[in-house]
């Protein structure tokens, strides 16, 4: 599969000085890279345990509150949707960050905020009427009899760090969205 991505200049531009910030004020050994296959790793394992329903393994990674909407969320989920949700590290096709914020809050306390975005391929079984969801691969492997239906789905999971000193050097989710599917 081939991605072609075009970007706009000033977001490249303003995602890279974030990312020099980081490094200068935060975190010296920050790389987007690195953070990029950590984020990856935290997707799959986090969409697997939302599609098992697993949800109480999730309080480390995720949130209090993104993890008190998910239950509300994932109870009403039909089967389908929730098979959709599990993304193979494998089967993740494209990641790319979307913003990336630098704040501090009322008590002087310093956060990070990276959001990333996924495509992955998914072989749910899905209606093809599904919105926002792209229909891309017919795989046949053998004969016509023999067809495998894959789906480019997408979600934006939202990563954030607190920076002050003494504050765990744990990432978290903060945001967890899956279009069309987890609403």
């Amino acid at each position: 599969v081939v991605v072609v991505r075009i970007t706009s200049p000033l977001a490249w531009l303003r995602t890279r000085f974030y990312y020099l910030l980081i490094r200068l004020y935060f975190d010296q050994e920050f790389s987007i890279e690195e953070f990029t296959r950590g984020a990856k790793q935290a997707f799959s394992v986090v969409s697997k345990l939302l599609s098992q329903h697993k949800l109480d393994l999730l309080d480390e990674l995720v949130s209090a509150e993104v993890l008190q909407v998910l239950k509300e969320k994932i109870s009403l989920l039909p089967d389908n949707h929730r098979d959709a949700l599990a993304a193979d590290l494998d089967a993740i096709m494209y990641t790319t960050e979307g913003d990336v914020r630098i704040y501090y809050d009322d008590d002087g306390r310093k956060f990070v905020r990276i959001l990333m975005r996924f495509w992955y391929l998914n072989g749910a079984n899905l209606p093809d009427e599904v919105p926002g969801e792209t229909k891309v691969f017919q795989i046949v492997f053998g004969d016509e009899s023999t067809k495998e239906k894959r789906h480019l789905l997408t979600a934006n999971y939202e990563f954030q760090r607190e920076f002050t000193e003494g504050a765990k050097p744990d990432w978290t989710i903060t945001r967890i969205e899956h279009p069309r599917l987890l609403e």
